[in-house]
């Protein structure tokens, strides 16, 4: 091959890893984000067991307070590491607010058929699966794998015993943690040891 020609064959591939170096920096918000809905999701789905008066007031709660922090915390987060990718964080929203538009639906789903309480767990623990799951194609890898584990969770509630709710929570808590280690970029990780 002529020089000329190698030479924009190499400055394009180094301008495709530099992007997708780049994409993948944006992409992983703080851990803190993470560990905070593992929290939500391991004490909401821990009340579904033991404490079933307060699950309705929680899951209005929990999660749009947790959805306000996550916004506030990728912005900061973006803002300090000087990236500005317009639409980014609107994506983002969009995609995980669908949690809260589909939680209606199940409402009212719900609601016109009688389900009990049990039946709408199952329905919303399915609904988030379905959207971390998605989230992981995406937006952020860290939560493909604790979506396929609230997708199964959803439907092995009523095969787990003593405590399937506690069960599926820490186990889908646990696997977000560990998920957002394992997948830490490089440059945080060095970030961290020096």
């Amino acid at each position: 091959m002529e020089p000329e020609v190698t030479r924009k064959l190499e400055d394009d591939v180094s301008f495709v890893r530099q992007a997708v170096e780049e994409r993948d920096k944006g992409e992983y918000k703080p851990l803190a984000i993470i560990v905070m809905w593992a929290v939500i999701l391991a004490v909401g789905y821990a009340l579904n067991d033991f404490a079933m008066d307060h699950v309705p007031l929680y899951w209005m709660t929990a999660p749009v307070a947790g959805f306000l922090v996550s916004l506030a915390l990728g912005s900061r987060e973006d803002r300090k590491r000087g990236l500005s990718r317009p639409g980014l964080g609107a994506r983002h929203a969009l995609h995980w607010g669908t949690i809260f538009l589909g939680g209606v639906a199940v409402i009212f789903i719900a609601g016109a058929h009688r389900f009990d309480g049990w039946v709408i767990a199952q329905l919303f623990a399915l609904l988030t699966g379905v959207v971390f799951f998605l989230g992981g194609l995406h937006l952020d890898r860290r939560t493909l794998w604790p979506g396929v584990l609230l997708i199964c969770g959803a439907a092995a509630v009523d095969h787990i015993q003593p405590w399937p709710w506690t069960i599926v929570g820490l186990a889908t808590s646990l696997t977000l943690v560990a998920s957002a280690l394992w997948m830490k970029p490089k440059d945080e990780e060095a970030d961290a040891a020096g």
